[in-house]
């Protein structure tokens, strides 16, 4: 018989069990065991995952010196998404299918990354609520945005780090994160902090106004964790880093049995930078100013290229989904045609000009109308059929590049070269 002992309810609570006909195969990393634990049959290769996921923890544990366990399992389970940290463990779900072609494999190896590295920040690195826990309340903190946003800015600089993504491929990712953020409203009504706090009754209540009044501290999180990052390598002309405040919070909170407030993370980031930092919280932590992205990125040769909008196409500013035998209106952007002229969450359009609606020919149609063209939409608000003629207006929304300064300068390009180990070019 087997028996296994918790030294608290805490321990005891953080611990999965699963019984199954799993696959199992192992590696070592820095002298540690780590096995992978798989229920169902995928398209992943042992071999090949193996030594990724080894690369990872070798990667992250650069930053910490130290990996805080006698061994470590990955569990997967060949369904659904996401994942779950745990103190020596995590649990992790994915498609059977996921890990082919390349593009789905990298995006696993992030999820990989993301709750790996929750290993340090949130099980042992943790903000104020976060442990030991209340479990008959909501635990409520306003640090959810370096919990999981910081967490999810390593788990992509990670993978560049441990070379299974290159660094163009980090940027283009952290331009699309970009772009998803400046097309949401919600940015002006909701702060990260405010964000971090209201998760039990926003974040995780979505309704059809969330993209107007919220955003998520996941990827607002991860786009200020990157600005920090870089603000701290400029303001120590490369001597420092987020590492530095990662590796402060383990040493100074984790080793002492501490957890740590929004005050404190502050203050753990300007001692690295070693000036004040309260300029930056004030606009993009506690505040909803709109983020100087080039102020930051051109410390390391780097701009925000804001690529021109499809200002002759027309656009609504709703996003449809199919349902039964028509499309349901899931959100209305605030400020477009759709909002201004009428339409509302739930409506479920039947007939675009009097022809049947589906995805595909509501985007093929629109996509041959131009500014000032009126649609006339036939759907039904609360079972009653009704009939809307929207006028197209421009398409004002910007994509975004990070791409290279044309003139940087040799420290501009050095700090680039330290950050993602890239030259300019």
């Amino acid at each position: 018989t087997n028996t296994f002992r918790a030294e608290n309810f805490d321990v005891l609570y953080d611990a999965p069990f699963e019984v199954s006909n799993f696959t199992e195969f192992a590696f070592d990393a820095q002298g540690k065991r780590h096995r992978y634990v798989i229920t169902g049959e995928g398209n992943y290769d042992p071999a090949r995952l193996s030594a990724d996921t080894k690369k990872i923890v070798d990667a992250t544990y650069k930053i910490f010196g130290e990996l805080p366990y006698n061994d470590y399992t990955f569990i997967v389970n060949l369904r659904g998404g996401g994942g779950l940290e745990h103190l020596n463990s995590t649990a992790l779900q994915v498609n059977r299918f996921g890990f082919k072609p390349d593009s789905r494999y990298k995006n696993f190896l992030g999820l990989v990354a993301h709750e790996f590295f929750h290993v340090y920040n949130v099980k042992r690195i943790r903000p104020d609520a976060l442990g030991p826990f209340d479990y008959e309340n909501e635990n409520y903190t306003r640090l959810l945005w370096v919990a999981e946003g910081t967490t999810e800015y390593y788990s992509n600089l990670l993978l560049v780090r441990a070379g299974l993504v290159s660094p163009a491929e980090f940027l283009l990712q952290r331009s699309a994160g970009v772009s998803a953020l400046e097309q949401r409203p919600g940015r002006f009504e909701t702060s990260l902090e405010d964000a971090s706090f209201d998760a039990w009754i926003k974040y995780y209540r979505q309704d059809e106004n969330s993209i107007n009044n919220q955003i998520s501290y996941y990827d607002k999180g991860e786009i200020v964790s990157m600005m920090l990052d870089i603000s701290i390598r400029s303001a120590t002309v490369g001597a420092k880093s987020l590492d530095d405040v990662m590796r402060y919070l383990y040493v100074e909170f984790f080793k002492k049995n501490r957890n740590f407030t929004d005050a404190d993370f502050q203050k753990a980031c300007e001692t690295i930078a070693g000036r004040s930092m309260d300029d930056f919280f004030a606009k993009y932590v506690r505040g909803k100013a709109d983020i100087d992205y080039n102020s930051f990125l051109s410390g390391m040769g780097l701009q925000l290229y804001y690529e021109p909008s499809s200002a002759d196409r027309a656009y609504f500013g709703v996003d449809t989904v199919e349902e039964g035998a028509g499309l349901r209106i899931r959100t209305v952007t605030a400020g477009t045609p759709a909002y201004e002229q009428g339409l509302n969450t739930g409506d479920v359009i039947v007939a675009v000009d009097g022809y049947r609606a589906s995805q595909s020919f509501l985007q093929s149609y629109l996509g041959e109308r131009k500014v000032g063209d009126k649609v006339k939409l036939t759907l039904f608000r609360y079972d009653k059929l009704r009939e809307f003629e929207i006028t197209a207006a421009a398409d004002n929304r910007k994509g975004h590049s990070i791409i290279p300064l044309e003139a940087a300068t040799e420290a501009q390009r050095n700090l680039l070269k330290q950050y993602l180990n890239v030259d300019l070019k």
